[in-house]
């Protein structure tokens, strides 16, 4: 019986970002009866367990932390290349800036090959040092086989910044478990959002489902907020997420004195039951890839406003699937939730054909062929 192709997945951290979530997901539309699977992270997670690390183990797939120091520290390599070793993998697939730097050279090291997802725009490390760009750079070019975006319109940024040829970069995007995303008929919708944003539940929500990180922006959301309560001022917000900016996004609601109307309910594990409630999702980014919440928003029937950045216009069609305004425009972001919420009806709509849309061309069962596709390719198997 020929040995199954053993795949290590490498990660900077688990957590309840998109690229980490995805790595659930990714496991879970995998032929494991042909590819092994191992997942590492270059650091563990925060003091919660993540819910993509119990669903990992739950699917009996090994998890490993490097306890890595910084991007420098040879001792993680030196124990990751060890572990390729023992374990017999057979290709690594990185994530995430630090991975992909560590990943390459112990794939080098190990002589395995190496293929990489690029999750977001190459904006999002605008700050980081010459030397951690130049490194990643070097990664790219000469000890990555392959590189996979999230969206097609990332390819040719991607391919220019990192100086690769085109034909190098690949468009994966990303999937979705849709099956998670299906709406219980039971669901008590006024009691889910009682939880989210207080009141009877009887009233019109806006959610944002997302990280409180820079690139989210979820200052717009509070200030179109503002906007949006002169004409449907029953109408309450909520943001489903942490992060570093809580305190800041928290003092901004406080400013417009939008304590009552405004909420950010944190962490939460049911995901699909708070999309499955609300009536719209708003997303106020000003860089993505590829957003899983888009997708999984999508999945749930839950109508959407988003700006338009990254690959976001692959999956919301303007007045298609859902409404396109600009970044950094929270008076075009107002009208266009103002837009949604006065008119349920058409919002539904838009929400029931991107709907469609991702259960036709973003379900996880796609994207995993796509992968093990590239996997075998790489492999020089068919």
């Amino acid at each position: 019986m020929r040995k199954k192709v053993a795949v290590l997945q490498l990660i900077d951290q688990l957590g309840t970002g998109g690229a980490e979530i995805l790595q659930s997901t990714l496991a879970a539309s995998i032929d494991r009866d042909r590819f092994d699977w191992h997942v590492i992270t270059l650091r563990p997670p925060g003091d919660v367990l993540p819910r993509v690390e119990v669903e990992l183990r739950e699917m009996g797939v090994p998890i490993s932390v490097l306890n890595q120091k910084n991007v420098y520290d040879l001792r993680a390599v030196i124990w990751l290349n060890r572990y390729i070793r023992r374990h017999e993998i057979d290709i690594i697939h990185t994530h995430l800036e630090g991975a992909d730097i560590v990943g390459g050279v112990a794939g080098l090291l190990a002589r395995k090959p190496v293929v990489s997802t690029v999750h977001l725009s190459h904006n999002d490390i605008v700050g980081s040092s010459a030397a951690h760009k130049f490194l990643l750079k070097v990664t790219a070019r000469w000890l990555c086989k392959r590189i996979a975006v999230v969206a097609e319109s990332m390819r040719e940024e991607t391919a220019e910044w990192l100086g690769v040829p085109l034909r190098k970069v690949i468009a994966i995007p990303n999937g979705v478990d849709t099956g998670r995303f299906r709406v219980s008929p039971g669901l008590d919708r006024p009691a889910i959002k009682r939880t989210l944003a207080g009141g009877d539940g009887q009233y019109p929500l806006v959610i944002n489902v997302a990280r409180l990180f820079p690139q989210k922006s979820q200052e717009y959301l509070v200030r179109a907020a503002k906007t949006v309560l002169s004409s449907v001022p029953e109408a309450r917000f909520a943001i489903v997420g942490n992060g570093p900016r809580e305190a800041e996004i928290t003092g901004l609601v406080h400013e417009e004195g939008l304590d009552d109307r405004f909420f950010l309910a944190g962490r939460r594990d049911d995901v699909p039951d708070v999309l499955a409630a609300a009536d719209l999702f708003a997303l106020s980014s000003m860089q993505e890839g590829l957003p899983v919440a888009l997708l999984e928003a999508l999945a749930a029937g839950c109508p959407v406003v988003s700006t338009d950045v990254g690959g976001v216009s692959e999956i919301i069609r303007h007045n298609v699937t859902g409404l396109l305004v600009p970044p950094a425009n929270p008076e075009a972001l107002a009208s266009a939730i103002v837009e949604m919420l006065s008119d349920p009806k058409r919002a539904r709509s838009l929400a029931a054909k991107g709907q469609e849309l991702v259960q036709r061309e973003y379900s996880m069962q796609a994207w995993g062929r796509k992968w093990q596709v590239l996997y075998l390719h790489v492999l020089g198997r068919r």
